[in-house]
């Protein structure tokens, strides 16, 4: 199962009974556009996006492989009317990166942008497992 399942099935039940949605579609353009910056309160998650490189090279070639699988996220809301409840939503997207076990390290970085009257959140989630 992708990682991006796995979130986004974490993401449908912890934020149900919060003032946003999560949204099956990808974050593609519309118009120019981003999904996300179109259809606010909705949670997006972008395509898992796998990295594969050799952590340890080895004579025989069956080298220890790091796996680096990223995750975007993205949420865009009113920055002149902020949610209530925005620091719940941000701390359940973030703590979403424990639904995913099996990895070496779990991360996310969140950052902040703003476009016009809109306050743009990214999650970055890193997955490694060697």
């Amino acid at each position: 199962m992708a990682f991006r399942d796995i979130l986004k099935a974490n993401l449908d039940v912890t934020l149900a009974s919060t003032s946003v949605s999560t949204s099956i579609e990808l974050p593609f353009d519309s118009a120019d556009q981003p999904l996300y910056e179109k259809n606010m309160k909705k949670v997006y998650l972008d395509s898992d996006n796998i990295i594969k490189e050799p952590l340890i090279e080895v004579l025989s070639f069956n080298h220890v492989i790091q796996t680096t699988t990223s995750v975007m996220v993205y949420l865009s809301v009113d920055a002149k009317t902020p949610l209530t409840d925005i620091d719940t939503i941000t701390e359940a997207i973030i703590n979403s990166r424990f639904a995913v076990t099996g990895q070496n390290a779990r991360t996310v970085d969140m950052s902040t942008s703003f476009n016009g009257d809109k306050l743009i959140y990214q999650f970055e989630f890193n997955f490694v497992t060697i």
